[in-house]
């Protein structure tokens, strides 16, 4: 990656994978990047967060060599902590010339390797190379069907999401009333979030969002606010449109779009 934008919205999502989960796993295909990560409690066997992004936009140079011109991909486990001090590298200064990472072997165990151009403090003349190694796991074949795409949905009722980081003051201050909410949508755009607990009932509400689909004329879930919380730290990403998906009892999807990649969430309804 030469690209300084590239550079700053790929370790975005990097950074972002590794607040959601403890393991990521990455796949390499020959169009695109995958980032999955998957909790124990999900929707059937679907990942709960699935991003993809495709390498044209991201990187300049792209070579990828998979297990065989049948299965040509590469599916990487990772530690999301061991990813931090490389963020770190950038963090501390916004002159990375490039990014390369490099599927290694290190002392017998196999590496993510960044190497990471940054300027010399003081002269943009002079550059130094910083070398960051992430062990990995490579996963077998045979549990590649456990991070396969999640199916296309079909929702109840489908919209735009309101500002995100609204949303998010909302939600992290709902949160501390409670461990649940109802997210409630109409066929007519309104969106709905309520909180009841013994002695107080509070709801917000969003109307006039754009309707992206819909089946039923409502359709409503109740969900765990501290998952939504931790997803809703991605509006940073600036994603060009959000789509809200409920599923009637049964599921929330939140999909970020932009033209270089998409992020998708899904978070179980509880019953109550």
């Amino acid at each position: 990656m030469i690209d300084a934008n590239c550079i700053k919205q790929f370790m975005g999502i990097l950074g972002s994978m590794t607040k959601l989960g403890k393991s990521c796993i990455l796949r390499i295909a020959s169009s695109h990047l995958y980032f999955v990560v998957k909790e124990t409690q999900t929707i059937s066997s679907s990942p709960l967060i699935w991003c993809a992004l495709e390498e044209g936009h991201f990187f300049s140079e792209y070579a990828m060599e998979g297990l065989s011109a049948a299965d040509n991909e590469i599916y990487l486990e990772f530690v999301a902590e061991n990813v931090v001090k490389t963020l770190s590298a950038l963090k501390a200064s916004s002159t990375a010339k490039s990014v390369k990472v490099k599927l290694t072997k290190k002392l017998s165990s196999p590496c993510l390797t960044f190497e990471i151009d940054l300027s010399s403090a003081g002269s943009s003349n002079l550059s130094r190379l910083v070398v960051h190694d992430i062990p990995v796991n490579v996963v077998p074949r045979r549990l590649w069907n456990d991070y396969a795409e999640p199916e296309v949905l079909d929702p109840d009722v489908s919209v735009y999401m309101p500002q995100l980081r609204l949303m998010k003051c909302i939600v992290e201050r709902m949160k501390n009333l409670a461990n649940m909410a109802t997210l409630s949508i109409t066929a007519e755009g309104l969106l709905t979030l309520t909180v009841e607990t013994d002695t107080v009932s509070v709801t917000s509400h969003f109307d006039d969002l754009y309707v992206e689909k819909q089946k039923e004329g409502e359709a409503s879930v109740t969900i765990e606010l501290k998952r939504l919380t931790n997803f809703l730290i991605n509006e940073q990403l600036n994603p060009q449109r959000v789509i809200c998906d409920v599923v009637q009892s049964k599921f929330m999807h939140l999909n970020f779009q932009s033209d270089s990649y998409s992020l998708q969430f899904y978070l179980p309804g509880i019953s109550e």
